[in-house]
């Protein structure tokens, strides 16, 4: 079976999107043949043999559109691609709908964002399959709907390193309301006011024209919350390199409110650093760890909360930390690793 696997980017250096040619590599393994149809097209190293793209561009809308058509006609019409997988984006699914059924084809989709809109409900009662990492990555009831854990490169996320000193915390993720990276810096500001001498990068940076604004909130609470010399803005950071702006860390805070299970908190945890969190998906992921997991979540918007979770964990000795560090890789190692989600999306797939 040959499948064709629909996204925005494809680009191993990608900051968002890098992830998507190490999961090509894992689908490659099930199928005859992996076609990517991306609207952008950069770096494509590491792609296996049997795995080939096709851009589409941005430019003209409608033209974007009949060229994207064309795509998968070509694919699902004289070269019988079997399956095809939407990621991320509801549309694609919904073009690809009509020829995928005329053909024959297995239609799916990945789909992990607490957001439901109508063309979401469309595309699920559209799709054979809609995977997602958690229940609470899509908020959408329906036969179709197969959790499956997310997918993280173990072997891309590995460190046994300490971090640095004096303590360095990390936020990781687009400069948006969505993401808060106001809480989390008034959290920094809380521990400075309390003695800690802790440094601050954030890794990321606006990627739509109504992200400026945050831009501005960022820099301005910079210097009005005397952080000047502790915060370091990354800007985005390419997909290879992230991995050691997890190893400089001490801890993650994620202060997003998207509501599903955010990969950038797995990919800390895969790095054996204590993160802490405020999204609703990761309690009943880390209740195994007893009383521990109250240490790793802080209710939405509360930096005073924040600054006392971490905290805690910075006063945790090498012998604690390494335990922690053990028991969080642990857990993505289990449920969440990419060549067991791979697997697992191929055989619903149906490859052989």
């Amino acid at each position: 079976m040959k499948l064709l696997f629909l996204t925005q980017v494809l680009d191993a250096d990608d900051a968002v999107l890098g992830f998507v040619v190490r999961w090509i590599q894992g689908l490659a393994r099930h199928f005859e043949e992996v076609r990517v149809i991306a609207l952008e097209v950069g770096e494509t190293r590491g792609l296996p043999d049997n795995a080939s793209w096709r851009e589409v561009g941005r430019r003209g809308v409608v033209g974007r559109y009949l060229r994207y058509r064309r795509h998968l006609s070509e694919a699902l019409g004289r070269e019988g691609f079997g399956a095809v997988l939407a990621h991320m984006v509801p549309r694609y699914a919904l073009i690809a709908a009509r020829p995928a059924r005329r053909s024959g084809a297995g239609l799916y989709l990945w789909y992990t964002h607490k957001g439901v809109d109508d063309r979401l409900r469309r595309a699920v009662a559209a799709v054979d399959r809609a995977f997602t990492a958690s229940a609470e990555s899509l908020r959408v009831e329906a036969p179709s709907k197969l959790v499956t854990g997310h997918g993280i490169d173990l072997a891309h996320f590995e460190s046994t390193r300490e971090p640095t000193y004096p303590p360095s915390l990390l936020t990781v993720g687009r400069l948006t309301p969505a993401k808060d990276p106001l809480t989390v810096l008034a959290a920094v500001s809380i521990l400075v006011s309390r003695g800690h001498d802790v440094r601050l990068a954030i890794a990321g940076d606006a990627l739509a024209r109504g992200d400026d604004a945050t831009v501005r909130s960022v820099r301005e609470q910079i210097e009005v919350g005397g952080l000047a010399g502790r915060v370091e803005l990354l800007g985005e950071v390419p997909y290879p390199e992230i991995p050691r702006a997890f190893e400089r860390s001490s801890v993650l805070l994620s202060a997003s409110r998207t509501g599903s299970v955010d990969k950038v908190v797995l990919e800390a945890m895969a790095c054996r650093r204590p993160v802490v969190t405020c999204n609703e998906s990761f309690p009943p992921i880390f209740a195994e760890l007893g009383e521990r997991a109250d240490d790793l979540v802080f209710p939405h918007g509360d930096a005073g909360a924040l600054a006392d979770r971490v905290e805690t964990l910075l006063a945790l000795d090498a012998r604690q930390r390494a335990d922690l560090g053990a028991r969080l890789r642990g857990i993505v190692e289990r449920d969440h690793e990419v060549d067991r989600l791979m697997a697992c999306l191929a055989r619903e797939m149906g490859a052989v």
